[in-house]
């Protein structure tokens, strides 16, 4: 039962996270608007990014029981649409080699999950041949 309820929870988090995100992030204006926040397009996408990346970590902790894997999807997620919304808003400021670092670091948390993707698939068949 608990954990039935600890997964409807996770389920509502990763729903109520990602609607929120996406609105954030695919529309500031009207996100700002509706909670009186100041206008600050970039911001709004940046923090739209990072929701959507808790997000689908709610979500991958659903599918996956490890953490290390469930935190990397979320981060990769969140570093790769943070990536975006640093090229596409380069015009409201910033460095010009930001798209370039953050997705550095999105890359990064990509190997990671296909590296620990693999280690788990080789460790769960060495479990089972025993």
């Amino acid at each position: 039962m608990a954990r039935s309820v600890t997964n409807v929870v996770v389920a509502l988090s990763a729903l109520y996270t990602l609607v929120f995100g996406v609105w954030m992030w695919g529309w500031p204006q009207a996100f700002a608007e509706y909670v009186n926040f100041p206008p600050h397009e970039h911001f709004l996408h940046d923090l739209g990014a990072f929701h959507v990346g808790i997000g689908i970590a709610l979500v991958a902790a659903l599918v996956w029981r490890d953490a290390i894997l469930v935190v990397l999807v979320g981060l990769a997620t969140a570093g790769l649409i943070h990536t975006v919304n640093h090229a596409m808003d380069s015009h409201l400021g910033g460095a010009v080699s930001d798209p370039y670092v953050i997705g550095a670091q999105a890359l990064v948390a990509v190997v990671g999950i296909v590296f620990r993707a693999r280690h788990l698939r080789v460790s769960g068949a060495k479990e089972q041949a025993r």
